[in-house]
Formats: C-alpha cells, structure tokens, sequence
C-alpha cells in the first residue's frame, strides 16, 4: 500500500516567504533610513493580510535598496567583525523587544509573549540567541494565522447571516403571497354572496307559491352558508400557517439579533484594541494616523491654527539599561499618563512608537503650543519619578511645528523632527519650535 502525501508545497513557501519577510522587518527596521519607508509599507500589508504576490512590488524595491546599501558599505571602514556582531544582537534583540510591545497580542498568546519577552532580555549566548529569534518569528507567524482564522470565522458568519436573510426573504415573501391570496379569496366570496344575493331575490320575485318559495329560499341559504364555512376553514388554515411563518420569522430575527450584537461587541473590543498601545492606554501610531488625516481636513477647511508637537523621553535606554525594562515601562505609562492629563480636551495625544509620543492641537499656534510644552516639560521633570526608592531623572524634549499652507502631514511631521532633534542637539530637556 502507498501513501500519497499531499502537496503542500506553495503553503510551505508562502510561509517560508513570511518567515524570511518578518526576519526582515526585525533586523532592518531603524537600521537605515533609506529601507524604513519600504519596511514601513512592507509591515502595512503583513498586517492587512496581503498575500506573497501583493508584497512582490515591496520586496523588489527593498533588494534594490540593499544592493545600493551594500555598494556604499564597502566605501566605509567596518569595525571589528566580534564588536559588529555584538553589537548587532545587542540592536536586534532591543527592536524585537520594541516589536513584541508594540504587536496587539490576542489573549491565547499573551502568556507566551510574556515569556519571549522575559528571554529577550536575558543574556543571551550564540546558540540561545538563534533560538530566540526563531521562537519569536514562529510566534509573530502563528499570531498571524490566528488573526487570519478570526477573519475567516467572521467571513463565514456573514455568509450564514447572508443566507439566513435570504431565508427570512422569502418567508416574508410567502406571507406576502398568502395574505394577497386571502384578500383575493375574499372578493371572489363577496362576488358569490352578491349572486346568491340576486338570485334569492330573483327566486322570490318569480315565486307564485309560498311552499316554493320556502324551498328556494333555504335552498340558497344553503349554499350560502355551506360557502362561508368553506371559506372560514380556508381563512383558519391560512392564519395559523401566517401566524406559524410569524413565530418562525420572530425567532429567527432574535437569534440574528443575539448573534449581531456578540459578533459587534468582539469587532468593537478588536477595533479598540487595534487602535490603542497595551502598555500605556494611549491611542497608538494607526489610530493617530487615523487622527491627523482627519485634522488635515479640518484644518484645510476652516483654516484654524494646528501645532503638532513629537515629544521624546531623554536617555531612555539609559534608564531601561540601569533601571530594568520594568522601570523602563512604567516611565512609558507615567509619561503617557502626565502628558494626558496637562493637555486639553480637544487635544489628541498618541504613543507613536518606542519613547516617542505625540501630539495634535487644534486651534493652536506653534507659540501657543510652545508655552504649554514648557510647562509640561517643566512639570515632568519636577514629578519625583523614583525605581525601588532610587530617583530617576526623568526629562523630555519636543520639537513643535505648525501647519503652514500647502502642507501635508508628512511635511509638518519633519519639521517637528528637526525641532526635536535640536532640542536633543542642544543638550535635551528643552522644547524646540521649528523655525525657517
């Protein structure tokens, strides 16, 4: 007897594809600026589902990109291949640190992710190392086709749905064909009553005897109410089945009705989630792009002042680095948290990724928002943040540009990246409007 294996071989390369593509995006992201757009988009399509012939275009540009990398790299002086190497794990292990905080994490693999994290950080030798990785773009691969099993679970609700509105279609149908039946019954019944009607007058007018007359009369009589209870047990029949077709239908819609409002309480619950940072509650990078597109409009309609302000934890990896990554997520929380409660109603603060925040205020000049960064960069560094009863200093630095005509959001996000870069430049702990 021979057993025939069945051919998975395109599954196994579109999942050796996904492996290598997220071992990219691990080891290249923040490692040059010329590959972060590409990465960028690359993650974007990962995460909406794409399939290996939509990330082709991606993929492409990004072995241009390397190949241009390369040719430069070898113009420039290396340094010792162990201090590279060392360095490099030391640079990878801290981004995929970043990527599995910043990845929503459904619950099935929250504790395993607790445990990768906790391996992450731990020192690591050579052969551990590799395993680590591999653990990791094993759990990235299965979160993903977790997430892509919730999508089918879900396309395959609405078929159900889809057909059970079909169903409910046409019992509506039905009744509505039952009910013009009984109208239409109705007037062929009132149609024969006319006639017996006209026929018992008829009979009486031409009756010369009382005894035919007696005879005749009953005999129409007879037939008349030999029709009208033909006709009611008709009637009876149909509305009992109507009234069957009714509970049917009302059951129907209920059980819809429970299913509808589970199936939108876990979308809601997805959607926030998807939107918003694990660690500190703020809204996260995809919800203040979301954000800021719908400000541009705004903006480009009633041509109030905007300010965006990008805000930046000073020596950040110092603190996680003497303190533990414990410390270092709690400052993310407590920053998080002060930002959010010094600002306005109006205004829409996000974490943006790793130490860095932002913020949108409408309504507000550049200056403007300048005099409320000072005086929350002020009352940060002034919060008494301590670790196991060790004081911290804790500080930030912003950069703040303003909306200007012609701008798109991209163009005020540098601005304020440069602001910010002076701040750091100009030894930290200051706040930087951009200026021409």
């Amino acid at each position: 007897m021979v057993t025939v294996t069945p051919y998975s071989a395109p599954l196994d390369n579109e999942k050796f594809l996904y492996k290598l593509v997220i071992q990219l995006l691990i080891f290249c992201q923040g490692s040059h600026k010329l590959l972060e757009p590409h990465l960028l988009a690359i993650g974007a399509k990962l995460r909406s589902g794409a399939n290996s012939q939509e990330l082709l275009s991606e993929l492409q540009a990004v072995s241009k990109t390397l190949l241009h990398i390369s040719k430069q790299a070898k113009q420039n002086v290396s340094i010792g291949e162990d201090d590279a190497t060392e360095s490099q794990h030391n640079y990878l292990l801290e981004r995929l640190d970043e990527l599995l905080g910043d990845t929503e994490v459904p619950l099935r693999f929250q504790q395993q992710t607790s445990l990768l994290k906790q391996r992450v950080r731990a020192n690591l030798s050579e052969d551990s190392y590799k395993k680590v990785i591999d653990s990791a773009i094993t759990l990235l691969l299965n979160i993903k086709d977790y997430s892509a099993s919730e999508q089918k679970g879900i396309d395959v609700f609405l078929g159900d749905l889809s057909e059970r509105l079909d169903e409910l279609g046409q019992d509506v149908e039905t009744a509505g064909q039952a009910n013009r039946a009984l109208i239409d019954d109705r007037e062929i019944m009132n149609t024969e009553i006319h006639r017996h009607v006209g026929n018992l007058k008829d009979s009486t007018q031409a009756a010369e005897e009382l005894d035919l007359l007696k005879n005749q009369t009953a005999e129409h009589l007879d037939r008349l109410l030999e029709r009208l209870l033909e006709h009611k047990q008709i009637e009876d029949e149909r509305q009992r089945d109507a009234q069957e077709k009714i509970e049917s239908m009302t059951q129907k819609l209920q059980e819809l009705e429970t299913e509808t409002e589970t199936l939108r309480v876990k979308l809601k619950i997805e959607h926030d989630k998807a939107l918003s940072d694990s660690l500190t509650g703020l809204p996260n990078r995809l919800a203040y792009n979301n954000r800021a597109e719908m400000e541009l409009k705004r903006w480009k309609r009633y041509k109030a002042p905007l300010a965006l302000i990008i805000w930046d934890i000073d020596f950040f990896k110092q603190i996680n680095d003497t303190y533990g990554h414990k410390s270092g997520d709690k400052t993310l929380a407590l920053v998080a948290q002060l930002l959010l409660n010094n600002c306005r109603e109006t205004d829409f603060v996000a974490r943006y990724g790793g130490e860095e925040f932002v913020m949108l205020m409408p309504n507000t000049s550049a200056f403007q928002a300048l005099e409320m960064a000072e005086n929350t960069r002020k009352m940060i560094k002034s919060c008494g943040f301590n670790s196991n009863g060790e004081n911290v200093n804790l500080t930030l630095s912003c950069g703040i540009s303003e909306f200007i005509e012609g701008d798109m959001h991209d163009d005020v996000f540098v601005r304020a990246d440069q602001a910010l870069y002076q701040s750091k430049q100009g030894g930290r702990n200051r706040c930087t409007v951009f200026e021409r």
